[in-house]
């Protein structure tokens, strides 16, 4: 299934969030195709060149480590559960927005179920589900 929302109305509301509450430093998310996709999908063709997440950051401190790690939940090819890669980012002061991506295997992405974990300081905070048809 396919939005054709932009980016930038996605990511509208960051800036009317006011106080949050522990543990709530992840905010809205967008999957896309590539660095300059605009488009918001949760369902990317196995050719799909990259996967690319924008995340929005609400209070994130100066120096915390937000990461994102790719997850194949189920696929033929995989275990259940398998952490395909990961990467961190340590945020800046005033941060309010990461983005984490993954390019496409050299045999094309597999069929099945993915999510993006994200964890701030190292506790879950959000998971982010596509799907590879």
């Amino acid at each position: 299934m396919r939005s054709t929302l932009p980016l930038a109305v996605v990511f509208a509301v960051a800036s009317a969030i006011g106080a949050h509450a522990a543990g709530d430093h992840i905010g809205r998310t967008a999957l896309v195709v590539g660095d300059d996709g605009t488009e918001v999908q949760q369902q990317f063709a196995a050719d799909t060149p990259k996967i690319v997440l924008h995340v929005e950051l609400k209070g994130a401190e100066p120096g915390a480590k937000i990461e994102g790690a790719w997850i194949a939940v189920k696929t033929d090819v995989a275990p259940p559960n398998y952490k395909i890669d990961a990467a961190t980012v340590t945020a800046d002061n005033g941060q309010d927005e990461a983005t984490f991506a993954l390019s496409k295997p050299d045999a094309g992405w597999p069929v099945g179920s993915y999510q993006v974990q994200l964890t701030y300081d190292g506790a879950v905070e959000k998971t982010v589900p596509f799907t590879v048809k």
